[in-house]
């Protein structure tokens, strides 16, 4: 449990920072917004992606295989880019300005990096 706030909190400085470093392109009220923000993502992540990945998989694997799997990766990106903008629609306190589909998938790129980065840290050492 301790890693999963750890990795929450780590994702809600990161949205803080890329809103920071993006030129206005996003915009995040507080740490507290940012925090259910991570929080939502997080358990988004873990519920609804995994149906979505599914889904599409089922309906491109003809294309999976053509690009040797790119395809899946390009699949997660489009993926956790419509799970974040979704969330800044309905959550207050985060705008993407222009509404930007675009923006919000790089966005959602950079904290896909960095939350893998904080997985590989705050592993435990029965899970490596």
């Amino acid at each position: 449990m301790i890693p999963f706030i750890i990795r929450i909190a780590v994702n809600a400085v990161a949205l803080l920072v890329i809103a920071n470093v993006s030129g206005g392109a996003i915009f995040v009220k507080s740490f507290g917004v940012a925090l259910v923000v991570a929080l939502v993502l997080g358990v988004a992540n873990a519920t609804v992606k995994p149906i979505l990945m599914a889904i599409a998989k089922a309906m491109t694997c003809v294309l999976s295989c053509l690009t040797l799997g790119l395809w899946s990766l390009a699949l997660s990106f489009l993926i956790n880019g419509f799970l974040f903008w979704i969330t800044a629609q309905y959550l207050d306190g985060i705008k993407i300005r222009g509404n930007s589909f675009w923006t919000a998938c790089f966005v959602a790129l950079a904290l896909s990096v960095i939350n893998s980065l904080a997985t590989v840290f705050t592993r435990r050492e029965d899970e490596k």
